[in-house]
């Protein structure tokens, strides 16, 4: 669990970054260091700096830029402009070593000088980079992987922070008022907030960190003289680019710290500067901004795209691929809502905050994550953001539950938060699996029982425009249950599913058995097939292989890791990359006796070009005959399930058949365009000529 970092205050974090920047100046005279870039021939960026005494934050910046060439990911050149320095700050350019320095005999301003330097850069993008800004790893990579995203990207910026950890800016817009230009966040005390750390289309992005295709540059004119000698040139150019029919867009994955004026000698010159630009400024682009279409603050929470659908998610956690319990599912849906172009909210009822490593780890990073949230923050989100969504999806029954008690409370209904669409992902039938799971424990399990919790359960999705299931089978007892049209939205459809694994190993350089799935909770249905396992098959297996090894991968407790511990068994852990681990395997086993949903588990194995042996409620669950990509055996026959491990494990003619079929099946059903199809009718409204 990530908490809020620890911060210093603005005018603290502002003069640790003063005295670090004099430290770095004073070390390398008297050390006789100098800052070396490295020669590049074809560089991928230039970067373009401009600067005007402010000597210890000049080295600052430069000394932090040179040390990014080792671990930066992409091939920079460095073009600085000096509009007339003052002599100490000139000492430094005689220890500057594989830079192009263009000095100017008076003051250019920032625009002109930038212009000045963009016309010496030899790269295919411009990076304009204010002399107070230290970048942190990856930020230019990040910033180039943007403009790869879509064609139509022209301007990309930088998440910016003040020294000590206070946010600047998340991409900032424009409001119709006297002050006009509104930096996103500016302020916020966590720069990882969850407004601040995902992508989006902004009004404009500060110069402080601002790249540009060069061509684009060119064709626009580079930024307007009549802005000098500071502010607005940046917001006009982002203006202009958009005019064009290019977008910008914010990049939370590169990070800056960013001293902001540090170079500005009075604050009265820089107010007055802004105010006389603001003038020109809205004179140009005002009727632009506010006299046509949408609003275009690109300010309000997920009010970036006017045009782009918005969804509201809400599910158990940030969900990731390692995750059991259904959450590799909803991840699948939520990247391909991104890939549609959907600006996509996701409402984390029960998860615990993450790092935003952890969280963007296999999450597109243009999906907001709001986590935790709970029933108060639910609450809070459809009060704050009244009238923002077109569609509410909503997984899992118990959500589906709190979210129609909350807007009852609030005296809203759902289609009063998705305007355009209502969508219920039940998953499947709890009420099935909490019968089961009593009928297994010994707990009451009657059938009146179970049709009075199923009732109930349909009762609650009924007001949906779409009922969503994960397979036929849970798809026909939802029919029985009352629910009309429920539609189908598995695993096996998705798009990032990968294909048939055709250079997988064969049998004789696989050995031993693998699990996969998530640990990390007790009383779930993993947990209690692997306490299956172990108390009626294990030793039943190790006398027919006595070598038999079995290694569990998934997130797991220590607590539970530690009660599965034994001799032959490997508890892996969650791993970030499985693919090993399922490829030195020769068998993967699922036990389960009782689940919900659809097991990605499976699916995963059988892609990767594993055999398994399932269980008949798996099995129901895939649809797929039996030798399919697996072997079928009942879990209550302990003896018939060793057995199965054993002839699948021992004999190659039956396990590549196995294999074959199974990767065959994947083949025919993995079908991206199909799938983003049913997404589509289930989020888009109909429309009629």
């Amino acid at each position: 669990m990530m908490a809020a970092p620890d911060i210093l205050d603005a005018p603290s974090g502002r003069k640790a970054a003063l005295v670090e920047a004099a430290l770095i100046w004073n070390a390398l005279f008297l050390n006789d260091v100098r800052i070396a870039f490295r020669a590049e021939s074809a560089p991928t960026i230039s970067v373009v700096m401009v600067s005007r005494g402010a000597r210890h934050l000049l080295a600052w910046t430069l000394t932090k830029l040179a040390a990014q060439q080792a671990f930066a990911g992409v091939r920079f050149e460095v073009i600085l402009v000096d509009n007339a320095s003052d002599p100490e700050t000139a000492t430094l350019f005689g220890r500057i070593d594989g830079a192009r320095i263009l000095r100017n005999a008076q003051n250019a301003g920032f625009g002109p000088a930038c212009n000045q330097g963009a016309a010496e850069a030899r790269g295919r993008y411009l990076l304009f980079l204010n002399p107070d800004v230290d970048l942190m790893p990856g930020a230019l990579d990040a910033l180039v992987a943007a403009f790869a995203q879509a064609d139509d990207v022209g301007i990309v910026g930088a998440r910016l922070v003040f020294p000590g950890g206070i946010l600047q800016e998340a991409g900032a817009g424009f409001q119709d008022d006297p002050q006009l230009t509104h930096p996103y966040g500016r302020g916020g005390l966590d720069p990882f907030a969850p407004e601040a750390s995902y992508a989006r289309d902004v009004g404009y992005v500060s110069g402080a960190v601002l790249m540009i295709e060069a061509g684009l540059f060119a064709e626009l004119g580079g930024f307007d003289d009549r802005f000098a000698p500071a502010y607005f040139e940046d917001t006009d150019l982002c203006l202009r680019c958009q005019q064009a029919g290019r977008r910008v867009v914010y990049q939370p994955r590169a990070i800056a710290i960013h001293v902001e004026n540090a170079t500005s000698v009075r604050r009265s010159d820089v107010e007055a500067l802004l105010d006389r630009n603001r003038a020109r400024f809205r004179e140009r682009h005002g009727t632009w901004l506010f006299g046509q279409g949408p609003p275009r603050s690109g300010f309000a929470p997920r009010d970036d795209a006017p045009f782009a659908l918005r969804i509201l998610y809400v599910d158990d956690r940030a969900p990731h691929q390692d995750l059991g319990a259904g959450l590799p599912r909803a991840n699948t849906i939520l990247n391909a809502m991104a890939e549609l172009g959907y600006a996509v909210t996701l409402c984390s009822v029960y998860g615990e905050r993450e790092e935003p490593a952890a969280t963007y780890r296999d999450l597109s990073d243009r999906i907001e994550v709001i986590e935790p949230c709970g029933r108060e923050g639910f609450r809070r989100l459809v009060t704050e953001r009244a009238g923002f969504y077109d569609v509410l999806w909503v997984s899992r029954p118990p959500h589906i539950r709190m979210v129609c008690e909350v807007l009852r409370d609030l005296d809203l209904t759902p289609r009063d938060v998705g305007r355009g669409r209502v969508v219920f992902d039940s998953e499947s039938l709890f009420a099935l699996r909490e019968f089961v799971v009593d009928a297994l424990n010994g707990r009451p399990a009657s059938g009146p029982g179970l049709a009075r919790a199923s009732a109930e359960e349909i009762r609650q999705v009924a007001v949906a425009d779409h009922v969503v299931c994960v397979s036929e089978a849970d798809a026909r007892l939802l029919r029985r249950a009352g629910v009309p049209d429920p539609v189908v939205l598995g695993h096996v459809q998705a798009p990032d599913v990968r294909a048939p694994h055709a250079d997988a190993p064969g049998f004789s350089a696989r050995r031993g058995f693998v699990f996969i799935g998530s640990l990390a909770r007790e009383g779930e249905p993993n947990i209690d097939s692997l306490d299956w396992f172990f108390g009626h098959v294990w030793e039943r297996l190790r006398a027919a292989l006595p070598d038999a090894h079995l290694t569990i991968v998934g997130t797991v407790a220590p607590s539970i890791a530690e009660r599965l511990s034994r001799p032959g068994v490997t508890v892996l852990g969650r791993v970030d990359d499985p693919g090993p681990a399922l490829d030195a395997a020769r068998v993967a086993l699922a036990p389960t006796r009782y689940a919900a949903g659809l097991p990605h588990k499976v699916l995963e194995t059988v892609t990767r070009g594993l055999p398994g042996l399932v269980t008949p409620i798996l099995a129901g669950q895939m649809g797929w005959p039996d030798g399919t990509g697996y072997r079928i055996r009942d879990w209550h026959d302990p003896e018939g399930f060793a057995r199965g491990l054993v002839d699948l494990h021992e004999d190659a003619d039956e396990w590549a058949r196995v294999q074959r079929a199974g990767l065959d099946q994947v083949g025919r059903e993995c079908d991206a365009d199909a799938y983003r199809a049913i997404l589509r009718r289930l989020c888009e409204a109909p429309v009629f000529a």
